[in-house]
């Protein structure tokens, strides 16, 4: 019953995590890129310290620096460069990059740590994703300087979030999921929306402008169902699963925001970003794929 209830909860955190990147459009068409990470995480934040009811494991026995770092990187890093580069890029090639990249990112981080042995596979599968990134970008260099720099901000951005949740990992099972959703959150919603008072022209127009329908839809969606629903399924896949079978998302979520991105915005994907799809969904299958143990007879 278990194994039937991970299955579920996985499919549908891939299909949350692949409509998050059209419901990230709609919103930057209303609001700044750091005003909307914030809005995110603060309305996230909210709704998760009534769930988690004073929980405050995130911050004890030594882990609060651990916190914070994590959120630095997973939410203010990793949104803020996501969301801006999603100004200048397909929010359905954004998701492809950046959901095929991350197991791939992953695989390199724990050769890195030492967490795996390192070996043919992870050179393979660095090779075809810098050859699948490069397909990528080639395509963008004639497109503007603003082209180049939004996809370059989705891959950055990537690499935070790999960095961050390798470093996340020694607090999933001392803290709950919510409570550690909730820390994050809460620490990334304050940056966010420092920065964005700090960098952005935030005017009361920018206030109204959150009251759109499709702006709230917008924030409700990436709020309670890309931050507090398919982000908490996550860290429960990671400590039931595995980061190996928690990541398999990389291969349903980028086709779902492909084919929303198509139907609600237009977008279309030539044959130059299409070769380099499938170099980083192969790259991604290298790395997800566990090594065959070798025979002992």
């Amino acid at each position: 019953m278990t194994s039937v209830r991970n299955l579920a909860a996985f499919v549908l955190m891939s299909l949350i995590w692949g409509l998050t990147w059209a419901a990230i459009k709609i919103g930057l068409a209303a609001a700044p890129p750091l005003f909307l990470a914030a809005s995110r995480y603060l309305i996230a934040a909210a709704v998760l310290a009534f769930l988690v009811r004073g929980d405050r494991s995130a911050f004890v026995d030594g882990r609060a620096p651990r916190t914070i770092l994590t959120a630095l990187l997973v939410n203010v890093c990793t949104h803020g460069l996501l969301f801006w580069g999603m100004q200048h890029v397909a929010s359905g090639l954004a998701g492809l990059v950046n959901l095929a990249l991350i197991p791939v990112m992953l695989f390199a981080l724990a050769a890195l740590t030492g967490e795996q042995r390192a070996g043919w596979r992870h050179a393979l599968a660095l090779a075809i994703g810098c050859a699948g990134l490069v397909g990528l970008f080639w395509t963008r260099l004639g497109n503007g300087r603003a082209d180049s720099l939004g996809m370059a901000a989705v891959v950055a951005a990537t690499a935070c979030y790999c960095i961050g949740s390798t470093l996340a990992r020694p607090l999933v099972g001392p803290v709950r999921p919510l409570a550690l959703t909730f820390g994050q959150a809460a620490i990334g919603g304050t940056v966010l929306l420092a920065l964005s008072l700090a960098l952005e022209p935030v005017t009361g127009a920018t206030l109204a402008a959150l009251a759109a329908p499709e702006v709230v839809a917008s924030l409700m969606f990436l709020s309670l169902l890309g931050t507090i629903i398919a982000y908490t399924i996550y860290l429960v896949l990671i400590r039931e699963w595995g980061t190996v079978r928690a990541g398999m998302y990389a291969f349903l979520s980028p086709i779902v925001a492909l084919a929303v991105g198509a139907a609600l915005f237009g977008e279309t994907i030539g044959w130059p970003e299409i070769v380099g799809a499938l170099l980083l969904l192969a790259a991604a299958a290298i790395a997800l794929t566990p090594p065959r143990e070798a025979s002992s007879g």
